[in-house]
């Protein structure tokens, strides 16, 4: 049971990685309208869909960078669960959420710093 809860958390963190970029993206072309549920964080961000989108489209390739490699380690933490074991697997799920996260708060630093004064 818990290789199984390994695994599935290993496999919904490299989907939320590249659901996540794949949502900026988005947003920033203007295919999501502004919503309180999605997009990054900011009062100043949702000020009107204009600014929305552009601050979005800023933090589009920090968002990609972020979400790719955190993917990309959420399933190799997948591989090491297969070959080696849970130590392994550890380091490289945490590794993985840790990516996320930092590449998230760059990208939303740099939504922020596009915006005009």
């Amino acid at each position: 049971m818990d290789a199984l809860l390994m695994s599935l958390g290993s496999a919904l963190l490299a989907a939320a990685g590249i659901a996540v970029a794949l949502v900026v993206h988005l947003i920033g072309l203007g295919r999501i309208a502004p919503t309180p549920v999605l997009g990054l964080p900011g009062r100043r961000l949702r000020a009107d869909a204009s600014v929305y989108r552009a601050a979005h489209r800023a933090a589009t390739p920090l968002a990609w960078l972020a979400g790719s490699v955190a993917a990309v380690a959420a399933l190799g933490s997948l591989a090491a669960r297969a070959a080696a074991g849970a130590e392994e697997w550890a380091i490289l799920a945490v590794l993985a959420a840790i990516i996320l996260v930092v590449g998230l708060v760059l990208a939303t630093w740099r939504a922020h710093a596009s915006l005009p004064d």
